[in-house]
């Protein structure tokens, strides 16, 4: 549900400004709203308080930035207890300590690689140029070259020098290694012939002015000593991450409130010596208000309003209130739309329905369990604290999330627990060819209540269920639209609801007498009478655009019927798969029953794997568009509650 608001309004000497927000921010309930009223002006930062947040904003971004440096997540910790002046001189040190390392880290891993890629190819060309790389007189010069590139390279040096050169080329690593000798006075000559020919001289940039021998030299000590000092510089940073992160952390926490406080001060409307000050909070967080104001006593006067649900929803933040069975579920709301204060808060409604469909598709004791082995897998990443990150997706998520996550699951593996023993199922028809599930025909421990796999004998029966489903979600959300619509004095969207409801009552008699062959008084009653209700409330709501919708929303029903259908699906193929198995062993004797376990399983998690999030989307997406679009939970957004709060209470 979504939880009761009221308004809070304090006035206060503008001197007590930074404490009250302090004791607000303790509280961590109140979501400030930026005050503007004509008789006073904002809240204007003085040039101390600017610089101060300035300070505190550097702070925030330094300890934030040298976190990340180290490898560390900001986290909140216990605030750093000294001021501005004390935290910037604890944060000095350890950045530049960071930077120092990181950039010296970077260096010597540049070093590395650039070594591993060339000191080969440049020992080689040395080894070549026999010593007339060091010539005064002469020039060496070094390249890879392609067996195609090679001719071309000897012909563009005969056409610029004729015959005052030397080339000479062996095999490296599936290239040639060449080097060129010249005079030096025709050095940029031949550089330029070659360079006509799109061929580049094997350099190094640090190295350029360098003769072929000292390069493979200065790589070969690179490799000789780089590794040494890498790991010497590896070990200060983790030296350093562990001295460092709490101090680091500390700061990042002392400066966040800071910085938020500060900024908060804006949100105030202020006169010359006094301010005023609003803001939302959940009714049943009164107490804790009132116990963070009471430390001022008659420094202040505050006072606590209802909210006014018809003229003020699109200013009331919003948040929910909800059992702890259903919280988990939010989830699937909150990235969709934050529902309008006085609306209507669907999470129950998916916490029931959700898991409970899910259960029906899947409908498989086996695959249960599996997915309550992936619930005990995230719940690993929730006890470690640790955020699960899938690099394919770019997905990261938090471990609070996760939790979430998990809770959800426990409900989705009941449901399918339930529904696989009331469908006798358990990959597929494992546990049949077993004997513990059984049919009239084919008897076993337990009777199958429901052989979802006959259809000839289940389908007419689950089919209605899934339709009963659609009957009661549609009706429930046009029922759901009605009522809000004339609870806000929406008389348009009342029509709208109510004709629907007429309309579709109306449908689904006609579709009773006529495909149950029921001629009965009461039948045509109701569908003319629910026709009624339709057409008088398409002329009272003049939108006329109701009757060509009306098949639509009867279709929304029927939409239902994939509860089954995607199910049925999944089951008869989990029941063949088996199947296959059982017929290897059969045929290839002790060896078929290995082959047919190995390929029976792959081909079960094969399946699974690439049915889970169909098995998942069907049931959410006909919460989504069947029941959402009935009572118009897209059609207006609320404002999200975000309370004003110390960055530790959301840890």
């Amino acid at each position: 549900m979504i939880a009761p608001m009221e308004k809070l309004l304090v006035a206060a000497p503008k001197g007590l400004a930074r404490e009250l927000l302090r004791a607000l921010q303790e509280a961590g309930v109140v979501h400030l709203e930026t005050l503007r009223v004509e008789e006073l002006s904002e809240y204007r930062l003085s040039p101390e308080e600017l610089a101060e947040l300035r300070g505190w904003e550097g702070v925030l971004a330094g300890a934030e930035h040298t976190l990340n440096l180290l490898g560390e997540e900001p986290q909140p910790s216990r605030p750093f207890p000294e001021g501005l002046e004390a935290a910037q001189k604890a944060l000095a040190p350890l950045q530049t300590q960071a930077e120092a390392l990181l950039r010296e880290r970077q260096e010597l891993e540049e070093d590395l690689e650039q070594a591993r890629l060339f000191s080969e190819a440049f020992t080689r060309l040395a080894e070549m140029a026999h010593g007339l790389d060091e010539s005064p007189r002469l020039r060496v010069l070094g390249f890879l070259l392609s067996e195609k590139e090679l001719p071309r390279a000897e012909e563009a040096l005969r056409a610029a020098l004729e015959d005052r050169f030397l080339l000479a080329s062996e095999p490296l690593g599936g290239r040639l290694a060449v080097v060129v000798v010249v005079h030096r006075n025709d050095l940029e000559e031949a550089r330029l012939a070659l360079s006509r020919q799109g061929i580049a001289e094997l350099k190094i940039p640090r190295y350029a002015d360098l003769s072929l021998s000292r390069v493979a030299r200065a790589l070969r000590e690179i490799q000789e000593k780089a590794p040494r000092e890498l790991s010497e510089v590896r070990e200060a940073l983790l030296k350093l991450r562990r001295e460092a992160t709490p101090t680091l952390k500390a700061l990042w926490t002392r400066a966040k409130d800071e910085v938020a406080r500060l900024k908060a001060l804006q949100e105030l409307a202020a006169g010359r010596f006094g301010l005023a000050l609003m803001g939302y909070l959940p009714q049943k967080e009164k107490p804790r208000v009132e116990e963070a104001l009471a430390r001022f006593k008659d420094r202040l006067v505050y006072a606590f309003e209802p909210v006014d649900e018809h003229h003020e929803a699109d200013r009331v933040p919003v948040t929910l209130d909800n059992p702890p069975w259903v919280r988990p579920f939010e989830l699937l709301i909150s990235f969709l739309n934050t529902p309008r204060y006085g609306t209507y808060d669907p999470s129950r409604v998916i916490a029931l329905f959700f898991p409970f469909w899910f259960g029906m598709i899947v409908g498989d004791i086996g695959y249960a369990l599996l997915f309550a082995l992936v619930g005990r897998w995230l719940s690993g990443f929730v006890r470690r604290g640790e955020p699960l990150v899938v690099d394919l997706f770019a997905l990261r998520l938090k471990p609070e999330v996760i939790a979430k996550l998990t809770q959800m699951l426990r409900w989705m593996v009941f449901w399918s627990v339930v529904w696989g023993v009331v469908y006798g199922e358990f990959f597929g028809t494992l546990f049949e060819h077993l004997g513990v599930f059984g049919t009239p025909e084919h008897p076993g421990l337990i009777p199958i209540l429901i052989h979802r796999i006959n259809t000839a004998e289940t389908a007419n029966l689950l089919i209605l269920i899934s339709v009963g489903f659609g009957v009661l979600l549609v009706f429930y959300g046009l029922v759901l639209r009605a009522w809000l619509a004339l609870r806000h004095h929406h008389m348009k969207h009342f029509w709208e609801g109510l004709g629907y409801l007429g309309g579709l009552t109306g449908l689904l008699a006609l579709a009773y007498a006529y495909l149950g062959g029921v001629s009965a008084s009461w039948v045509n009653l109701l569908m003319l009478l629910g026709f009624g209700v339709f057409l008088v409330s398409v002329l009272a709501s003049r939108m006329w655009l109701m009757i060509p919708e009306l098949p639509t929303q009867a279709g929304h029903i029927l939409s239902y019927i994939r509860i089954y259908a995607v199910g049925a699906a999944g089951g008869i193929l989990a029941g063949l798969l088996t199947d296959l198995g059982f017929a290897l062993a059969e045929r290839l004797g002790l060896f078929g029953v290995v082959l047919g376990i190995l390929v029976a399983g792959l081909l079960h998690l094969i399946i699974l794997v690439l049915t889970t999030l169909g098995h998942m989307l069907q049931p959410i997406r006909l919460l989504w568009v069947e029941f959402f679009t009935k009572f118009g939970f897209y059609e207006e957004s609320g404002r999200p509650y975000r309370p004003f709060k110390s960055v530790r209470e959301g840890a």
